[in-house]
């Protein structure tokens, strides 16, 4: 039975953590619609949701590893170097646990903290916004979170997993809780891999294929996060740019001689069956609908045409920016 459970569950766990990453793709999209949105992201229904999530984990977590010590531990302890026993299980099995109560606990800073430092870009972030729900500037990179009720700076996305806003303040210990999971489960899974046929058991192949499944997800959401550090970019920046590029690919974004971006829309007019085409110019800026007199417009013709302002070339360079508070 606990089989066909875990059947159920880990699927469920793929969808959940990707779909929001993945939503363009068909399945995730469908899930994403019909599953996460209405669930995880319509706050006003059921507030208690949000609380499920974590205790789900824990009882995940709780389940492996009383599984290990009731079934497994003692048959396998002779096979178990000293460290491993002492040392390298026991942390192993707590690490996890204390940085996703840090990663629970730890808010990050908020434009009611104090005022973000980072420079507004003109492409993506722009300046003289106000959040409509705080009534607080909208600074450079920050994100309002209608869960947490605040514009998180540096906002990334809200955790789920630890029913937390990741933004600057907390993401070393996200960081962290990601790398101590991918390390409890596939170290489990590969200890338990290169066990002796005489040493396997029914409970030791459901904690290796749980702890297999749960690495490989693990994994491949933590190579995601990696990439956005590399990129200079967070999650809630990344479906930004997504937006830009799709502009950039129907030949709509162009840039004055002053630098500055904008998104073209063809006049819906009579005079436009006349050549040469006659187009309106909108900001970037989704709030702003004004139209403005572009002089000497340039089409954006390549991705390399645009400068991401907020990657600080390389990879060590974006994650010191975001781990310092």
């Amino acid at each position: 039975m606990s089989v066909y459970v875990w059947c159920f569950i880990i699927p469920q766990l793929v969808f959940l953590l990707f779909s929001p990453l993945l939503r363009s793709k068909p399945i995730f999209r469908w899930y994403y619609r019909a599953v996460f949105h209405p669930i995880f992201v319509d706050v006003n229904r059921f507030r208690w949701k949000f609380r499920t999530i974590p205790v789900f984990y824990l009882s995940v977590f709780l389940y492996c590893s009383a599984l290990f010590f009731k079934d497994i531990e003692r048959p396998i302890r002779s096979e178990l170097y000293f460290l491993e026993r002492w040392i390298v299980i026991p942390l192993a099995i707590v690490t996890p646990l204390l940085l996703g109560v840090l990663t629970m606990a730890i808010r990050p800073l908020t434009s009611r903290d104090c005022q973000a430092t980072e420079p507004f870009d003109n492409l993506i972030f722009h300046p003289g916004l106000t959040c409509q729900t705080c009534k607080l500037p909208k600074y450079a990179r920050s994100k309002h979170c209608a869960i947490c009720n605040q514009c998180t700076l540096m906002a990334d996305h809200h955790c789920v997993w630890a029913n937390n806003c990741i933004g600057l303040g907390n993401y070393q210990y996200f960081y962290l809780f990601l790398v101590a999971n991918v390390f409890v489960t596939s170290y489990g899974f590969l200890r338990l891999l290169l066990l002796k046929g005489s040493f396997r058991s029914r409970s030791v192949l459901v904690l290796s294929i749980l702890l297999g499944c749960f690495s490989v997800i693990l994994v491949i959401f933590t190579y995601f996060q990696v990439a956005l550090v590399r990129d200079g970019m967070t999650s809630s920046e990344e479906s930004k740019w997504l937006v830009v590029h799709d502009m950039l690919n129907q030949g709509n974004l162009v840039v004055d001689q002053a630098g500055k971006y904008y998104y073209k829309v063809e006049r819906d007019d009579p005079e436009t069956l006349l050549y040469p085409k006659r187009f309106d110019y909108y900001s970037t800026n989704a709030y702003d609908d004004r139209v403005y007199n572009v002089q000497s417009p340039m089409t954006v013709q390549d991705a390399r045409q645009l400068t991401n302002i907020y990657d600080r070339d390389g990879f060590w360079a974006n994650l010191s920016a975001r781990i310092k508070a």
